[in-house]
C-alpha cells in the first residue's frame, strides 16, 4: 500500500506536457524509494483522485513505467509494483560498473582542479557524517560522488545511463547508507577511486571502481536476504 498520499501539481500554470511528466515522475520515484512498496496495486482512477489530476496523464505514467519494467499490468485488475530479485541486481550491477569505469576512465586528462576540489569536499562531508552518526545524508554524498566522475567524462549519454541505474536500486541503497558500517566502505571506496583517479593509472581506476561496485552490491544482497528472512 501507499505510504502517503499525493499533492496536486504545485504550478496551476503547467501545461498538459509538464503535467504528464510530473506525474510520471512523481510516480516514479515513489516506487524507487520505497514510497510505494512492491506489490502494491496501482489503479488508474485511484491515483487520479490522489494525484488532483485526470486520469489521462495517470494512464501514460503507468504505461511508461510498465515499459520501465517498474510495474506490470494485469487485465482488469490494473497495475502491480514489481519486486526486486537476486538477479535484476546482479544484472544491474553488471552493467552499472562497465558504465561507471568507464566514466572513471574517461575523466582521466579530463577532470578539472574545480572537481577534484568538489570531490575533496565530498569525502569531507562524508567523514563528517560518520563522525556525527548522521548516515541518512549519505546518500546524498554517494550520488553527488557518482556525478561528479560522471560530469568529467564529459558524456552526457554516459551521466544519463549512470543515473538512470543509480535510481533503479535506490531504495536498496537508500536503506543500506544507514547502516554505519556500510556508510563507512562506501566512503572508503570513494576514496580509493578518487586516489586512483589522481594518479592518472587506468588500472588502479578500473580495480578501485569494480572493488567498490563489488561491495556495494554485497551490501545490497546481504539486505536483501535479511529483510525476506526477517519477513518469512
Amino acid at each position: 500500500m501507499m505510504k502517503q498520499r499525493f499533492k496536486s501539481p504545485s504550478s496551476k500554470k503547467a501545461n498538459s506536457n509538464s503535467l504528464r511528466e510530473q506525474v510520471y515522475n512523481d510516480l516514479r520515484m515513489a516506487i524507487l524509494t520505497g514510497k510505494i512498496v512492491s506489490g502494491t496495486r496501482l489503479v488508474e482512477s485511484t491515483l487520479a483522485v490522489e494525484m488532483g489530476v485526470s486520469r489521462t496523464p495517470v494512464r501514460e505514467a503507468l504505461h511508461k513505467l510498465d515499459l520501465e519494467e517498474l510495474v506490470h499490468s494485469i487485465p482488469r485488475v490494473g497495475y502491480i509494483v514489481n519486486d526486486m530479485t537476486e538477479y535484476d541486481i546482479e544484472d544491474l550491477f553488471s552493467v552499472r560498473t562497465a558504465i561507471e569505469q568507464l566514466a572513471a576512465r574517461w575523466s582521466l586528462g579530463r577532470i578539472t582542479p574545480k572537481e577534484i576540489e568538489k570531490i575533496e569536499n565530498n569525502l569531507e562531508k562524508a567523514d563528517r557524517i560518520l563522525k556525527e552518526g548522521s548516515t541518512k545524508k549519505m546518500i546524498g554524498l554517494d550520488t553527488e560522488f557518482h556525478e561528479i566522475i560522471c560530469k568529467a567524462s564529459r558524456s552526457k549519454r554516459l551521466c544519463q545511463i549512470s543515473q538512470i541505474l543509480r535510481e533503479h536500486m535506490l531504495k536498496f541503497r537508500m536503506a543500506c547508507l544507514h547502516i554505519p558500517e556500510i556508510a563507512k566502505r562506501a566512503r572508503d571506496g570513494h576514496f580509493e577511486i578518487f586516489k586512483a583517479i589522481q594518479s592518472k593509472n587506468l588500472q588502479r581506476v578500473d580495480d578501485s571502481m569494480l572493488r567498490h561496485m563489488s561491495e556495494t552490491k554485497k551490501d545490497i544482497l546481504n539486505y536483501m536476504k535479511t529483510l525476506r528472512e526477517n519477513l518469512a
